[in-house]
């Protein structure tokens, strides 16, 4: 029931404007070069990925919820792109939800589940990545959240020493500080997906949950753009993710700009599954492709590296 009302309440939450609003691209007149020699390729975690957007943890548990991973695998594996599912945490419990979890893509985990647990679904999810997500305000104002933080840290620095996989630590909406991503760095784990704010906003939708709410919560954390900003001179160091309101490929390319090897989406992806359908979705991400190409032509950028810095900040 919780992963449904997530769905439901997420989908309700639109997002209009957001932090990466106020930049605007490098826009060249004159294009150096076409189509066929634009390389949208880009590296994380070691691994060459396609394309530098990917669809990004969103659900998991139950038939409903079952069923859009389904069609998020169908889709990724249609287009081409990655596909990171939601949490796992619905499979600890049933084994119906542990068969039904996508194999042989990645696994996600929060920082309090025992260490042993995380190892665990790895096996059987026999994933390739393992995203930890970690967020402390969306379990504080959760009805049923977990406070058991004292462990966090131990857990995350246990499963980056033990995981026979690349670990990313993901946010989940509230953004990552520089003391994070330090944290992350000293633990040698390779990737942060700092999921800033400016999408779903997980403190609204547990207040929407509850019946008495704490609103003055859902305004603490970092934005997208503020996140990329302050993770921008270890990117050399730890492979930098940005998720958190991502809404079409001019956002994608904002980000790469900012210092992102890849970029999350979530909301707008969904919407489209749940309200159109898997065909729909992929023309959409065909699309998407396609734009992110052009979109690298009008900045005179013909791979991922040279999209650096190619970006201002405007007033908004």
């Amino acid at each position: 029931m919780r992963k449904k009302d997530h769905i439901r309440l997420a989908l309700a939450d639109k997002t209009k404007v957001t932090s990466l609003d106020s930049y605007a691209i490098d826009y060249n007149s004159i294009p150096l070069f076409g189509l066929d020699d634009v390389d949208t390729s880009t590296s994380v975690c070691g691994d060459r990925w396609e394309f530098p957007f990917f669809i990004n943890a969103i659900t998991a548990g139950g038939e409903d919820c079952n069923k859009i991973n389904q069609d998020f695998m169908e889709v990724s594996e249609k287009c081409g792109i990655k596909f990171f599912p939601g949490s796992y945490s619905p499979a600890l419990k049933s084994k119906a939800d542990e068969e039904a979890y996508p194999k042989g893509y990645s696994v996600n985990l929060g920082l309090d589940k025992d260490p042993k647990l995380v190892l665990k679904a790895i096996e059987k999810s026999q994933a390739k990545y393992i995203q930890l997500h970690t967020n402390p305000l969306q379990e504080i104002v959760m009805p049923e959240g977990d406070h058991n933080f004292e462990s966090w840290y131990s857990n995350l620095k246990e499963v980056s020493s033990k995981s026979p996989i690349p670990v990313i630590l993901k946010e989940t909406g509230f953004g990552m500080n520089e003391a994070t991503i330090k944290l992350a760095i000293n633990l040698n784990i390779p990737a942060v997906d700092i999921s800033g704010m400016g999408g779903t906003n997980f403190a609204r939708i547990e207040n929407g949950r509850r019946t008495d709410k704490s609103t003055y919560l859902e305004g603490i954390g970092y934005t997208t753009a503020e996140s990329l900003e302050i993770a921008y001179s270890y990117k050399d160091k730890i492979d930098i993710i940005a998720s958190g309101g991502i809404r079409n490929p001019l956002d994608v390319v904002k980000c790469l700009a900012l210092g992102a090897k890849a970029v999350g989406v979530s909301k707008i992806f969904l919407e489209i599954l749940v309200s159109e359908g898997k065909d729909a979705l992929i023309q959409e991400i065909e699309k998407w492709k396609k734009e992110v190409k052009f979109l690298m032509i009008l900045m005179n950028a013909r791979n991922i590296s040279e999209l650096d810095k190619k970006i201002r900040k405007i007033e908004f």
